[in-house]
């Protein structure tokens, strides 16, 4: 057993008055079902006295009515004992202060620390907690469950109502203080030029500059076809006045044929000189990324301006309440369009779970590291916490709420005294008649 102590100073603080037992109807529902399987208890005895007397009173010890006194005697001191017994448990017995009676109130804090290690050896040990949880195939279990639409909405749906919670519990402008007090503070430590060499340089490698170029060019001629009237305005304004109006469209015509030629050029021709051109521009900058130091200066400088900016800090905030707004939309909205993309989010990720049992596995071991992790750092305080809460409890009080909850098979117990013991007077009276010493 690894040794433990007893509860922190901040525990001991924080000790309860009394546990948070049920309802008060479930309470009285207890409480009548005790009082009725004592009475049952209670008549059996009696019966038991009853049948004592009359057998000791009105007739011979002899015959059947020495089995039946037998009986009654061994009964009425089975039950007499287990009635004893288990009224020890909770209090004295009428009353009477008797050694090793009224245990449960007297040993609360020993139960306290009892239940504690058993916590701590049984539920709480890292090597038991793991193993648990490695077998219990947490994540498998998980994904199985969310593998049907019902329960990926169900649980969209719980996340959304969670999230908004969250959010509208939060201070708006103390959140967007925190966001940039801890993202943009570290962007401000963290250079960001190597971080672009970087990127540069994979698309370079990637081979993604040919497709980037024939894109973006495909993109300026649809931008062109579907603005030519923007253009066409606004060439015929800046034309020269002696122009005439045909000889200024003829013209406009020719250039925009000519640069949408030109575009086209580029576009399907990998090899085109333009192309080479921008490739050639693109390492010379991913170069000047890597070695100039000019440059990486007037990056950070530019930077630490658009951080610094109270603009961006506006829209940090502009965005959080966004998004708390959406949030709470789709919260009040069952089956709002952020709950439907969600759930099927949510069942893409648990059907690829089921299919990719490697993923599964590292899922499981990370969780079972994680716990044990948590079980090393916590045992103590959780250990501690048990036996201080224990503690704090009225003793009379968990006395009786245990009594409510045991108590009916309790009863059982005293009426199986009394039964038992009548079966053991009968069988010892059988017993002395077959030796001879009746």
């Amino acid at each position: 057993m690894r040794p433990h102590r007893v509860g922190s100073p901040r525990q001991n603080d924080l000790v309860t008055a009394g546990p948070n037992f049920a309802s008060t109807s479930y309470e009285e529902r207890r409480i009548g079902e005790l009082r009725r399987w004592k009475r049952r208890a209670n008549l059996f005895l009696l019966g038991a006295f009853v049948v004592f007397l009359v057998s000791h009173f009105f007739g011979e010890e002899t015959g059947v009515n020495g089995f039946i006194r037998a009986a009654s005697e061994a009964a009425l001191i089975g039950g007499i004992a287990d009635w004893f017994a288990v009224t020890a448990l909770f209090r004295h017995p009428l009353g009477i202060p008797i050694p090793h009676t009224a245990l449960i109130p007297k040993s609360k804090d020993e139960i306290g620390r009892g239940l504690a290690e058993f916590v701590q050896q049984n539920f709480l040990d890292p090597a038991n907690l793991g193993q648990w949880l490695t077998n219990a195939d947490i994540a498998g279990r998980l994904a199985r469950w969310l593998d049907s639409s019902d329960h990926a909405a169900l649980a969209a749906r719980r996340t959304i109502e969670t999230g908004s919670t969250i959010a509208q519990s939060l201070d708006d402008e103390r959140v967007a203080s925190v966001i940039t007090q801890t993202s943009l503070d570290w962007l401000r430590q963290t250079p960001i030029t190597p971080i672009i060499s970087l990127v540069v340089d994979a698309w370079l490698k990637g081979g993604r500059t040919l497709q980037s170029v024939e894109a973006a060019l495909r993109g300026l001629d649809v931008v062109i076809v579907d603005n030519l009237t923007y253009f066409r305005e606004s060439f015929a304004r800046t034309s020269p006045w002696w122009m005439p109006a045909w000889a200024g469209e003829l013209v406009f015509e020719r250039i925009i044929a000519s640069f949408r030629i030109l575009v086209e050029d580029v576009a399907s021709d990998p090899s085109h000189p333009i192309r080479t051109d921008i490739e050639m521009m693109m390492s010379r900058i991913a170069d000047d990324l890597r070695n100039s130091a000019d440059l990486a200066e007037r990056i950070e400088d530019s930077k630490l301006h658009i951080l610094d900016s109270p603009e961006l800090a506006s829209a940090v905030q502009t965005q959080w309440q966004v998004l708390q707004e959406s949030l709470g939309r789709a919260a009040s909205q069952a089956g709002s369009d952020l709950e439907k993309r969600l759930a099927e989010l949510i069942q893409w990720w648990a059907r690829r779970m089921l299919e990719d049992e490697a993923l599964r596995t590292r899922i499981n071991t990370w969780i079972a590291e994680a716990a044990e992790r948590l079980a090393n750092q916590w045992d103590e305080e959780v250990i501690g916490m048990i036996e201080t809460t224990v503690a704090g409890w009225d003793a009379n009080e968990i006395s009786h709420r245990l009594e409510l909850q045991l108590g009916r098979d309790l009863q059982f117990v005293r009426i199986n005294g009394t039964v038992v013991g009548a079966l053991v007077g009968i069988a010892i009276h059988a017993l002395l008649l077959l030796t001879g010493n009746v």
